[in-house]
């Protein structure tokens, strides 16, 4: 999975925004963005600050109900997802973001926001190294994914991942 620093300099490059150098505090390695207009610590804040920086505030949300999705499910990769350390947590959080995409094309169900844009960039790699069993699998997850990627914005300088468009496997016995 790609590292905090990376995520947030590839949603800045997305927004147009300079986001400057990125460091880590602590032990925890909070990530940190000094910039012309003050310091900001934390992946949220930083994300949030980007995202007003560009005047695209719909990103983070446009009620309150939109607003808490938006935080929830920043909140879930900064404490599962950074931290997952083996593959079957890596599993279970494919599986959980699965379950949650099975009936939403984004997170926000009918747009991207900044919890799309941050879970593309961390999990590029991840969906990179799938197997097309794996893939189809993660079926939801899978075709969010595709989706997010057909934007030239979003893939940026990344390699167009392949997904069959056919179902390869069935039954139990794979």
């Amino acid at each position: 999975m790609a590292t905090t620093g990376d995520t947030i300099q590839s949603i800045s490059a997305y927004l147009g925004v300079k986001c400057g150098k990125i460091t880590y505090d602590g032990p925890e390695k909070i990530p940190v963005m000094k910039g012309k207009t003050g310091t900001r610590k934390g992946f949220t804040t930083i994300l949030k600050h980007l995202a007003r920086a560009a005047e695209k505030q719909n990103l983070i949300g446009e009620n309150l109900g939109e607003k808490a999705v938006v935080d929830q499910w920043l909140e879930f990769k900064t404490c599962y997802i950074d931290r997952c350390g083996a593959e079957k947590d890596t599993n279970q959080i494919l599986k959980e973001l699965n379950t949650y995409l099975s009936d939403k094309v984004y997170f926000l169900s009918h747009r991207v926001s900044l919890i799309d844009l941050a879970l593309y960039y961390t999990l590029y790699t991840t969906i990179k190294e799938l197997t097309f069993y794996d893939k189809q699998k993660y079926l939801h997850l899978s075709r969010w994914f595709n989706n997010m990627q057909q934007s030239n914005s979003i893939r940026q300088s990344s390699l167009y991942i392949t997904f069959s468009k056919t179902q390869l496997y069935s039954g139990s016995a794979h």
